[in-house]
């Protein structure tokens, strides 16, 4: 399993300019963001299939030290649930949304029937 130089020069570079990132993330439009966002999970996507590819493959955990293991489940253990969390509380967020908007229109909906009733 090779891993491309280009991805980690790539990493380095988001590493080297992620409170720039922060910062114009208030600044860019909904494309930027979107387009950003993307780039973002892909590399997240990347940086993970690399892990599982390591835990898949005997002779690179047959070498791994059990300290360094460690270390790394520690480290999953805190970045996934902390990503997890945030897929809950944005996903409920967005339902909710996503629910007061429906009976919004449905009220609006029931206004109108009323009223056209009436007349």
């Amino acid at each position: 399993m090779y891993v491309s130089s280009a991805f980690y020069r790539y990493i380095e570079y988001l590493l080297r300019e992620q409170k720039n990132l922060e910062e114009k993330v208030n600044t860019m439009s909904k494309a930027e963001l979107v387009s950003l966002g993307r780039s973002l999970v892909a590399t997240y996507e990347e940086s993970l299939r690399g892990f599982d590819g390591w835990f898949t493959n005997f002779y690179i955990m047959d070498k791994m030290e059990e300290e360094t293991l460690k270390d790394i489940v520690r480290n999953l253990i805190s970045i996934g649930f902390q990503l997890l969390k945030y897929d809950r509380d944005i996903t409920k967020a967005w339902y909710e949304m996503e629910m007061s908007e429906k009976k919004r229109m449905a009220e609006e909906e029931a206004k109108k029937k009323t009223a056209s009733s009436i007349v």
